[in-house]
């Protein structure tokens, strides 16, 4: 059984005709018709009813059918890992990334790293923590960007770039609008605008709060960090959020202000997994990656 063999079976099977398969295949419909019927002859059972010039999946076909196209699908995955060890630079990089880094880390490292390896294609993939180290793990991803950056364990290594604060955000006109700095002590009444539970963040906060002897008081709750930063402006309240968020994208309307508290800062970094080796293209964005954080923190 040849590959080509399958792609002209597929497309046949999909189109349900000789002629349009062909000409969708840029081959001779003698050429199609001739791998078809050998295909069957190896295989020894038929796959397609002959009805004029109409052609019918018979039903194990059909069965043929779904295992062909998975089939397929891995031979082209193998044929493009042979490749890319031939040339590192041609691979895909999927990529993972938490929404609190998306917008302020990724463009400037994908800008650099482009521009060194303009052949090499990204797929980009947003979520949770939780959610995108299991991607990671069960293969859907081949890097995540994580923060804060988990330890290591049995299924995966972190690389960890640098620490990042986390500020306070209130309204312009709110009593503490003009301080420089702050501590939690110091929010102990206000009511807060933050994120869900299973958000990281959240933990964070909440915990560092808890072990100074402080409850929060969470009014509302975002996924969306721009969200969180309107309903500051509005004076429905007031959030902690991460530095890099509040970089160049502060709300007129609000105030951003250092917060004392060493505790209340995370770590920012990636992860790759141990339950198979790196291809050529994620080891030369790994490398790079660990070089540009390096270079410029």
């Amino acid at each position: 059984m040849e590959l080509r063999q399958l792609k002209y079976f597929i497309e046949v099977a999909r189109v349900e005709h000789m002629t349009q398969a062909s000409e969708n295949l840029h081959v001779a419909q003698s050429a199609v018709s001739r791998q078809i019927t050998k295909l069957e002859e190896e295989l020894g059972i038929k796959l397609f009813d002959r009805i004029g010039r109409n052609m019918q999946l018979t039903a194990v076909g059909q069965d043929f059918l779904r295992q062909a196209k998975i089939g397929l699908q891995e031979l082209q995955k193998a044929q493009a890992l042979v490749e890319e060890y031939a040339d590192p630079t041609i691979g895909e990089i999927r990529i993972g990334l938490p929404n609190s880094i998306a917008t302020k880390v990724l463009p400037a490292v994908i800008s650099a790293f482009r521009e060194k390896y303009p052949q090499i294609t990204y797929r980009f993939m947003e979520g949770s923590n939780r959610d995108l180290k299991q991607m990671l793990v069960t293969g859907a991803l081949d890097v995540t960007f994580l923060s804060p950056v988990p330890e290591e364990d049995d299924e995966i290594m972190p690389h960890r770039f640098f620490d990042e604060k986390l500020k306070l955000i209130v309204p312009s006109g709110h009593r503490l609008a003009g301080k420089h700095s702050v501590s939690l002590a110091d929010l102990a009444d206000e009511k807060f605008i933050l994120y869900p539970q299973d958000f990281d963040l959240y933990h964070l906060v909440e915990d560092t709060a808890r072990m100074k002897g402080i409850e929060l008081e969470t009014i509302f709750q975002s996924r969306d960090f721009h969200t969180i930063q309107g309903l500051v402006g509005a004076g429905l309240g007031i959030s902690i959020l991460p530095e890099m968020i509040l970089d160049g994208a502060i709300f007129k309307e609000t105030r951003s202000i250092a917060l004392m508290d060493h505790e209340l800062r995370r770590s920012v970094g990636i992860i790759t997994t141990k339950r198979r080796n790196m291809s050529p293209s994620e080891t030369l964005f790994r490398d790079f990656l660990l070089g540009y954080f390096e270079e410029n923190n």
